[in-house]
């Protein structure tokens, strides 16, 4: 049916489609029919504060769940080769010198710090995926890219957020955990603004745990979807995740990241902790002596608490993100296949069967007969007509010879 004008004109802007200086709207009111104009998709992007906001009230809420299990954490990795307690023994450990009390200590300075390192990485990670990738997080923009944005995020993040969390991990190691602020104008007193800055070239290095966390997270679930769809889901339906899955698949990638990660997050704690010796030594130094005392086990050493904590942490934070905040972007569905089994165009028109051809010449004829026209003449055009149906014919014969 035609268009309207108004409706033509929505259609075309919609389609980012110039008018023409309404050339297709004329065509439109003199009663042609149009062809279906498909709308030029374009990516919605995700709102970057809403996704911020959602992030960090995950990360502090996951922080306030398992901070006696990051407690204990500490503990196992800054304890000396000697000690063989491991995560269960200190925390037992733990519980006789302080009770459930001493499980939180420092918890105030830890929510602190959580609040705006997560904020900032969150801000940091929505731009730069704005800036610099059309489909955002999603597979359609490619793995490398998806890896070195997380990188840059979480590199830019910890600039701006090591001195939060050298305060926090100096402010619950120590024994009577004065809070935030008292713990850092302590380090200030001790080592000026450098005491801030301690394990800061191990923070970026680790960059890439998180980085490799978020990238396997939409590779996972991009996984997951194909095999939906595979079993006859719809595109928008297979990516529909639930909290269980989200959890599940943050709790995997993190796990993985971490194994590979391990012994330059073992490193940066000892750097950053004061009651460590390694705190004023270089990176290298920590990992060299580390081999020599305690061996190639000494750089994984805490890592099953490192991992409860890690696992956990994540998994819950990205639950809560995804219940509190918008849904993730989702990947566009690929440009359909075309059709198979339909004729080739020639000439910009899909060629016209021979009988329907035929058809319309004997109404044409026959009109010419009606109107009186010279019989002779009427006569030429048929025999010519009857000899170029024939050639058409023969033409078709041998085509269909040719293909079969």
């Amino acid at each position: 049916a035609p268009m309207d004008k108004s409706a033509f004109r929505i259609v075309m802007a919609e389609a980012g489609t110039p008018s023409f200086g309404g050339a297709a709207v004329e065509a439109g009111e003199a009663g042609s029919t149009l062809p279906p104009v498909v709308p030029r998709l374009r990516p919605k992007k995700s709102p970057v504060l809403a996704n911020a906001l959602s992030g960090t009230i995950g990360s502090i809420l996951a922080e306030a769940v398992l901070f006696p299990v990051d407690t204990v954490k500490l503990r196992v990795q800054t304890a000396s080769a000697h000690d063989g307690k491991g995560f269960v023994g200190t925390l037992v450990a733990v519980l006789r010198e302080a009770g459930i009390k001493g499980l939180y200590r420092g918890i105030g300075a830890s929510l602190i710090k959580e609040t705006i390192h997560s904020l900032n990485y969150w801000i940091f990670h929505g731009v730069l995926f704005r800036m610099f990738a059309e489909h955002e997080d999603t597979t359609a923009t490619p793995p490398m890219r998806r890896l070195i944005l997380n990188l840059l995020s979480k590199q830019l993040n910890w600039l701006c957020t090591v001195p939060f969390e050298v305060v926090s991990s100096v402010n619950q190691m120590s024994a009577r955990s004065p809070g935030f602020i008292a713990t850092a104008l302590a380090l200030y007193k001790e080592g000026g603004v450098g005491a801030f800055y301690r394990g800061l070239t191990v923070s970026l290095l680790l960059a890439v745990n998180p980085a490799i966390m978020n990238t396997l997270i939409t590779t996972l679930l991009r996984i997951r979807s194909a095999m939906r769809q595979s079993w006859g889901e719809d595109h928008v339906d297979a990516r529909e995740h639930s909290v269980a899955v989200i959890s599940s698949i943050t709790g995997l990638s993190k796990m993985i990241a971490t194994l590979l990660t391990y012994p330059l997050i073992r490193a940066k704690v000892l750097q950053q902790t004061n009651s460590s010796r390694f705190a004023a030594a270089s990176f290298g130094q920590v990992i060299r002596d580390v081999l020599l005392e305690e061996g190639v086990g000494g750089l994984y050493r805490g890592m099953l608490a490192m991992s409860y904590k890690t696992i956990l942490w994540n998994s819950l934070m990205m639950a809560f993100k995804h219940l509190l905040g918008p849904k993730r972007a989702i990947t566009p569905p690929a440009s359909p296949k075309p059709a198979l089994d339909r004729h080739m165009p020639h000439m910009a028109r899909e060629p016209f069967p021979v009988e329907y051809t035929q058809e319309k010449l004997d109404e044409i004829l026959s009109y010419l007969h009606r109107g009186g026209a010279n019989s002779k003449r009427v006569e030429a055009l048929e025999n010519r007509l009857d000899e170029a149906t024939g050639e058409i014919r023969e033409v078709r014969k041998l085509l269909a010879e040719l293909l079969a």
